[in-house]
């Protein structure tokens, strides 16, 4: 045990460095749970030791990074039309603000880069509160690893199924960044779109100078000015330079499943890995 519980203090504390927070929590506790028992029976006291200790500060520096409120990664710009550079991105240029509520219940929020670089967004969180200030819900938007070019928007959403935002006084938002430059295409994707009468038909053209795979976007639709439904689409298929991935979006519906009507829409590029 206490072997197992030095290994898992090893792992869980290089975890904790990672974007896999819950998976590095669960191997720390472990690790603790496991360096105790084996100090209790009086076996491998001093791997025990390690091992908690470096559990413990795995869950320090699983929660310290959690807790930020500014992230640094790596992002890329153009190099004066010359190739990309690596720059250095950070969270506190990432603005995300709350738009509406579509039909279904869906919260659409506007995130907008104003870095010098592209960002990857691993993830988008928004915290709930109630009336009295007090928190009460967490949750994650639909998309993850959100690619945005600098200087540019995008908009995601939060499903709403069985969940009533409209019921929480306050909401704030965290995001966490991923590195973009060996992993997603943040510059070349050129998207056109049209309305088949039951579907929207959008077409991605990678121009940017690379294979991708796993092309993914997001509809969002409109009454008038007000969004009323959002729907992600994705495409597997491996595309190459100077050619197009093809995807279809279904049309909103409420949260009974009913049609909702819309007299327009808007495609959002959310990312496409480089294959």
């Amino acid at each position: 045990m206490g072997i197992a519980s030095l290994v898992l203090g090893i792992i869980g504390m290089l975890v904790s460095l990672t974007i896999f927070k819950d998976l590095s929590l669960i191997l720390c506790i472990l690790g603790i749970v496991l360096g105790i028992i084996s100090i209790v029976k009086k076996k491998n006291k001093g791997m025990s030791i390690a091992g908690i200790i470096l559990s413990l500060l795995g869950l320090i520096l699983c929660f310290a990074v959690d807790s930020s409120t500014n992230t640094s990664g790596t992002g890329i710009t153009n190099d004066s039309g010359k190739g990309t550079k690596t720059v250095e991105v950070s969270t506190d240029k990432v603005k995300v603000e709350k738009l509406g509520l579509t039909k279904a219940g869906d919260l659409v929020v506007k995130v907008t880069n104003n870095n010098k670089g592209s960002v990857c967004l691993s993830s988008i969180t928004a915290n709930f509160k109630d009336s009295s200030g007090k928190f009460v819900l967490k949750k994650e938007a639909e998309s993850s690893f959100v690619v945005i070019p600098a200087k540019s928007s995008t908009l995601v959403y939060f499903w709403g199924f069985d969940e009533d935002y409209s019921q929480y006084a306050d909401v704030s938002f965290k995001t966490q960044l991923a590195n973009i430059s060996d992993d997603f295409v943040a510059k070349g994707i050129k998207i056109s779109s049209n309305n088949t009468g039951s579907q929207i038909a959008v077409t991605l053209k990678n121009n940017s100078g690379k294979s991708i795979s796993s092309s993914n976007v997001v509809v969002i639709y409109y009454s008038g000015n007000e969004i009323v439904g959002a729907k992600t689409g994705y495409d597997d298929s491996t595309v190459s330079d100077g050619s197009e991935a093809y995807i279809n979006v279904d049309y909103p519906e409420d949260s009974d499943y009913n049609d909702v009507s819309f007299d327009k829409f808007e495609v959002y590029y959310i990312n496409a890995s480089i294959d």
